[in-house]
């Protein structure tokens, strides 16, 4: 049986990446151990490593092995040796990924980012827009660029592949169907305005407030709210049956909840979060594609989608993999 070690990123977005992951792939026939950091790691999702000791207590935003506990747990790695380690741009599982003449895939929605080619970019106007937001340590961008570069695959995991409009991508990317929750036509879960925040977003809460028959879907259920509905995210039946029969989506320019939408074929109004580069840059995106829009108004259509069968769930890749290399798995 095939062993894969997936490790997320330092934030909580990834955290919605890593759920919908390994609730997809754990049927397969793989042996499946997660890394994660703090904010990253799930409640209902079993955590193997917790990698926020391999941080600089003091300047914990720069990365760097020179650390005894990334030594502990380069060994543990290879102990399990994993014939996949999947990684949504986490560097030090990465690097160990390299040290290690393991198979690497980079399984992320940020890698957009650095996968879009220059001419795509001056289109887009992203840094234009939120240049004082998306300053990075050149440092760490750096190795970011590095660990892409010494990846087997660059899985962009993201729905614009399947847009009417693909994006100009580099050619060492793919593009990488996200997991998604799909609803069905049903009167008893139809309404006005659907919402799905991870914290208790104030300005979106104030702002749905003046609206009839608002719902939003968080991880803090039990608060009330004026004049809204407050329900349990992790609730998939009745968020996916909400969202898919809403007549509008409200987010903050999650992947997770972008993919949602645009998959129930519904436009999105985004309320972006300012302290995140993935929020950011996905409403970028997602204007130019004319997948959302700014304010709250009840005329916008419903989207068209242009599957394409060439782009794959993880699972399937994973699949593949298996298949590919059978005979040095069993042996």
């Amino acid at each position: 049986m095939i062993k894969i070690l997936y490790a997320a990123s330092n934030n909580y977005y990834s955290s919605l990446q890593l759920i919908r992951i390994i609730n997809s792939i754990k049927e397969l026939p793989v042996i499946i151990k997660v890394a994660a950091y703090k904010k990253s790691s799930p409640k209902n999702i079993s955590i193997d490593w917790t990698l926020d000791s391999l941080l600089n207590i003091n300047k914990p935003e720069l990365l760097s092995i020179d650390n005894d506990n990334f030594i502990i747990y380069y060994d543990q790695i290879k102990n399990f040796n994993p014939d996949l380690i999947i990684s949504d741009l986490e560097y030090f599982t990465s690097h160990i990924a390299n040290l290690l003449n393991k198979p690497l895939w980079q399984c992320s929605s940020t890698l957009i980012n650095i996968a879009l080619t220059k001419s795509q970019k001056y289109d887009l106007g992203i840094f234009k827009k939120y240049a004082i937001y998306l300053n990075k340590t050149p440092v760490n961008v750096q190795k970011i660029i590095n660990i892409i570069d010494n990846s087997n695959k660059n899985f962009i995991y993201s729905h614009f592949g399947d847009t009417m409009k693909p994006l100009e991508i580099k050619q060492n990317f793919q593009w990488l169907r996200p997991y998604y929750k799909l609803g069905k036509n049903n009167l008893l879960c139809k309404h006005n305005i659907v919402a799905a925040l991870p914290d208790s977003n104030k300005f979106i809460i104030n702002s749905l407030s003046k609206y009839q028959d608002s719902i939003i879907f968080t991880n803090n259920h039990n608060e009330k709210y004026n004049n809204i509905l407050n329900k349990d995210i992790n609730n998939d039946i009745e968020y996916s049956c909400n969202l898919h029969n809403s007549n509008i989506f409200v987010c903050e320019g999650q992947t997770t909840f972008l993919s949602d939408a645009f998959y129930n074929k519904k436009t999105s109004v985004i309320y972006p979060n300012y302290l995140s580069p993935e929020s950011l840059i996905n409403k970028t995106l997602s204007d130019y594609l004319k997948l959302s829009y700014d304010d709250i108004n009840f005329d916008y259509p419903d989207l068209s989608l242009n599957l394409d069968s060439k782009i794959k769930f993880l699972h399937e890749e994973i699949l593949f993999f298996i298949k590919e290399n059978e005979n040095d798995i069993k042996s």
